[in-house]
């Protein structure tokens, strides 16, 4: 996409002056259809072909359908005459008179014309041909009410009798008038809908626009503010850049802060026209529903009877859900938040008591964006929302990644005391620990009153030491984790005395001290009790799934790969409600990268960042950071380069889980990959200055990045940390970690590193432990068949670092023994991979067989196709001398026939 693509600047951006807004209107069309360029050579297409009638473009509002019309007609060029029509804004909804849009037309017709019905439609028809001037005609028409039958009848005419072409945008078919429905139902006339653009486009369409690559968080933000209107990224992106808060780190487009959405005026314009025109009842209902966001249908029908609800369905204004409560709300999201704006306090109030929300958002039908927004406009307004309400609403805005919202909620709420307090602090803290201020999300815990603590339920004050535990892994100095889950277990033990055990408090404790040992690789202690409670089917199922996931990790790490694949597979991961959405990929990423599928990784983390959303805001460093180590896992530094210079940036502006070290580290094993050892030792002194706590698994990742950039660097320290690694996680039963890092150590290892993978692999289960045993096993033994064999075998794992490692020891190996056919083997594998390595791990150490020149001369031209009579031809020998020369090249490079040659000559 690059070269031929304007940059910001070239387009109009921060840089210079402001673009007149025309020059912006075209700067926007330009950019809007990089995205929209299917949909846009359909509709080219559909306009010039003979059995076309015409267009028309659907979608709901803020989809970009006038900057398609106009990117269309553009394309369509001078050799088209094209005129706009527009239908009036006069009052519509039952009982309202139908519009015209043909008054441009009839205002030009001569006060001579015809005055009948037949002699108008000839006069406008013969109008249009002499402005056309032997050109097509389009008519391009902007549907934004009904349309009087007449002029339905003069566009049907001119359409069929050929004299032009329509290009009409619409909500959706059903809002054409019948007959043209018609023929767009006939394929007369071609539909284009269009959807909002996803996150990928907006990726494709940011980095177009900015000429570089840009953090998947800062895509998230656009993706956010944009609303899914290819049209409206441009002056995102033109925007933030001229504040400043859209620049380039190290590389990478980030944002420093959060991007506001800005509302498009002339689209409002049009809506609040449409809300002007609607009738009372149509209007309070519209006030109703844009204030309690959705109502049960059946409430709102006993309010304002059923026969104002089914037009306002009829006319695509409301829809109904297919909640249990069978809620209603306005299609479009926009006109609620323009009719709120205008609605004053005493209004929204009196609008508020006739559906006034308790403290279950579950009964009202909303969702958690729509109870977010309920509360903010009510506690903007005035008005006292139940505080149960308001924590609910604090804790949707923690789950939808907005804990800044959350704690703007909480910081409306009046002072609150006893259990409410307490329900306070849990969301305060957790909103504060999702910003990594977790120093402050402790302070807020700590500062409960004793009395308060003293007087909560059972769970409450479990829930309370397992927040505290969970902070105090994180932070340094703030004493051990596991302490306030033991002071809290004695106070339940006290309680069970008095009024019997609390299953619940019990799961809350036991499930925040297997995370506890988790987060440091502790798992042995714990393994046994993990494994009981995974299985205990009196438990109540989030418990048994997080205790299945912190399992599926252990397992993972401890030497039961294919067990904790197994377990993975049998959790139904659906929604963040049910399970922690980063628990569950933390897990999957151990164990998929345990049993060798790096590829599912892949996918898994490219699938989060597709998703968009807030939550790349605050994740989106570590998704991709993930996304690299899957790739370097692989050996493809030069597929993990990107997404790892883009964590890198992202963490340096938002340090998430404390990885920033992971970050470097795994930056410096993509640049020794793809040979740029002077960024490899850039990056490396950069990981060694970042410290911090860190999840053991991310922890686990930087050490062996570290350790395997300096062995692919030729440096003899890297191997040496690796080795004392593993024998730490070797003594704590983490036998799979283990393996792994003595096999990146072996790359410059002997015989005592062989042996320890292989005894190693006895305890490990999976294909890619098979593989590291068989690959220890067969260089240990030089066996040139056991080492083509694992290549075949990393083949099939995609694993290309780990095949190439195989193929340069079988070739050394072969050659050594003067095995040719097995070396002409390995040599044509080494030889592909040569191609999509940029580096290989290993070059193989004995030298090839030399050829003559003679040989040589005619292995080339062996190799190109050639014939032996044709290459005694070229050389003036005869064809024996030929055939002799070629047969001692077969048996030198270790070959069968001349398509053995490729690659080799």
């Amino acid at each position: 996409m690059g070269n031929n693509i304007p940059s910001l600047v070239e387009a109009g951006g921060a840089a210079g002056a402001p673009a007149p807004p025309t020059e912006r209107q075209a700067d926007r069309r330009h950019w809007a259809t990089l995205v929209r360029q299917p949909e846009l050579d359909t509709a080219v297409g559909a306009l010039t072909q003979d059995s076309s009638l015409g267009v028309v473009i659907t979608g709901a509002p803020g989809v970009g359908k006038s900057f398609l019309a106009g990117a269309v007609l553009s394309a369509l060029g001078p050799n088209v005459h094209t005129m706009r029509l527009r239908a009036s804004s006069g009052p519509s909804g039952p009982g309202a008179p139908p519009s015209t849009c043909l008054g441009p037309l009839l205002a030009r017709l001569p006060k001579s014309a015809p005055s009948s019905g037949t002699g108008l439609l000839l006069a406008l028809e013969r109008m249009l041909a002499d402005d056309a001037a032997g050109r097509d005609v389009v008519l391009t028409l902007d549907l934004v009410g009904p349309l009087a039958e007449d002029s339905v009848a003069v566009l049907m005419h001119l359409v069929l009798s050929r004299a032009a072409r329509l290009l009409a945008i619409a909500p959706a078919v059903a809002d054409l008038p019948p007959d043209l429905a018609r023929l767009v139902r006939g394929g007369r006339i071609r539909e284009i809908a269009l959807g909002r653009i996803g996150v990928p486009e907006t990726r494709r369409l940011v980095a177009a626009i900015v000429g570089g690559r840009v953090a998947s968080s800062t895509i998230g933000e656009v993706h956010y503010a944009c609303g899914g209107n290819p049209a409206e990224v441009y002056g995102i992106v033109h925007r933030e850049r001229a504040r400043g808060n859209l620049h380039e780190r190290g590389g990478v487009w980030t944002l420093d802060r959060s991007v506001r959405p800005e509302p498009v005026r002339g689209a409002d314009d049009l809506i609040r026209a449409r809300w002007a025109r609607e009738s009372q009842d149509v209007r309070e209902v519209i006030e109703q529903l844009a204030v309690a966001r959705r109502v049960p249908i059946t409430a709102l029908a006993g309010l304002f009877g059923s026969e104002v609800l089914v037009d306002m369905e009829d006319r695509g204004l409301i829809a109904v859900d297919a909640s249990q409560h069978r809620c209603a709300y306005l299609r479009e999201p926009r006109m609620a938040e323009l009719v709120r704006a205008r609605l004053g306090p005493d209004r929204h109030r009196e609008l508020a008591s006739l559906m006034s929300l308790g403290g279950a958002s579950e009964e009202s039908g909303l969702d958690h964006e729509e109870l977010i927004s309920y509360v903010e406009w009510t506690l903007e307004v005035g008005s006292t929302p139940d505080p149960g309400l308001v924590l609910q609403s604090a804790a949707a805005a923690v789950e939808l990644s907005e804990p800044d919202r959350a704690l703007a909620l909480l910081d409306r709420l009046p002072g609150l005391e006893g259990p409410l307090a307490f329900e306070a602090a849990l969301r305060r803290a957790a909103a504060l620990a999702r910003l990594e201020r977790r120093d402050e999300a402790l302070s807020v815990l700590e500062a409960v009153p004793a009395d308060v603590l003293g007087s909560l339920e059972a769970v409450d004050a479990a829930r309370h030491a397992a927040a505290m535990s969970e902070l105090r892994c994180w932070l340094s100095g703030a004493g051990d984790a596991l302490e306030p889950l033991r002071a809290a277990w004695d106070r339940l033990a006290v309680r069970a005395e008095e009024s019997g055990p609390d299953r619940a408090a019990a799961e809350v404790l036991d499930l925040a001290e297997f995370r506890a040992h988790a987060f440091t690789g502790d798992f042995m202690p714990i393994l046994a009790r993990l494994e009981a409670a995974s299985r205990d089917a009196d438990s109540s199922e989030g418990f048994r799934r997080g205790c299945s996931l912190v399992l599926a990790h252990a397992w993972a790490a401890c030497g039961r790969e294919a067990d904790a694949a197994a377990l993975l597979a049998s959790i139904e991961f659906s929604a963040p409600r049910r399970t922690d959405e980063g628990e569950f990929m933390a897990s999957a990423f151990s164990v998929w990268t345990a049993i060798g599928d790096w590829k599912r990784c892949v996918d898994l983390f490219e699938g989060y960042m597709d998703k968009g959303g807030r939550r790349l805001t605050l994740r989106g460093g570590i998704a991709e950071l993930y996304l690299a180590l899957a790739h370097l896992a692989a050996g493809h530094g030069s597929a993990a380069l990107g997404p790892v210079l883009s964590a890198a940036a992202q963490l340096e502006e938002f340090p998430a889980l404390n990885a920033l070290r992971a970050a470097y580290a795994a930056a410096a094993l993509a640049y020794a990959q793809i040979g740029d050892s002077g960024e490899a030792e850039r990056f490396l002194a950069l990981a060694a200055k970042a410290r911090g706590p860190m999840f053991w698994q991310l922890a686990m990742c930087a050490d062996q990045c570290e350790g395997a950039a300096r062995t692919w660097l030729g440096q003899g320290d890297g191997p040496a940390a690796m080795l004392a690694r593993a024998a730490r996680d070797e003594a704590a039963g983490r036998t799979s970690a283990a393996g792994s890092a003595v096999f990146e150590a072996s790359l410059v290892g002997g015989e005592r590193e062989f042996l320890w993978i292989e005894r190693l692999a006895h305890h490990r289960q999976g294909p890619l432990a098979h593989l590291c045993a068989a690959v220890a096993s067969a260089t240990r033994r030089r066996d040139v068949t056991g080492l083509l064999t694992a290549a075949e075998q990393a083949y099939e794992l995609r694993l290309d670092a780990v095949e190439a490692r195989c193929a340069a020891l079988a070739l050394d190996f072969a050659r050594g023994e003067g095995n040719s056919v097995a070396a002409g083997l390995a040599q044509t594998r080494l030889d592909r991979l040569a191609r999509v390595l940029p580096v290989l791990p290993l070059v193989p150490q004995t030298p090839a067989p030399m050829l003559t020149e003679r040989e040589r001369q005619i292995a080339v031209l062996a190799a190109s196709g050639s014939s032996n009579r044709d290459i005694a031809d070229e050389l003036g020998v005869s064809v024996r001398t030929v055939e002799g020369h070629l047969y001692q090249v077969f048996m030198k490079l270790g070959v069968s026939s001349r398509a053995g040659l490729a690659g080799l000559v």
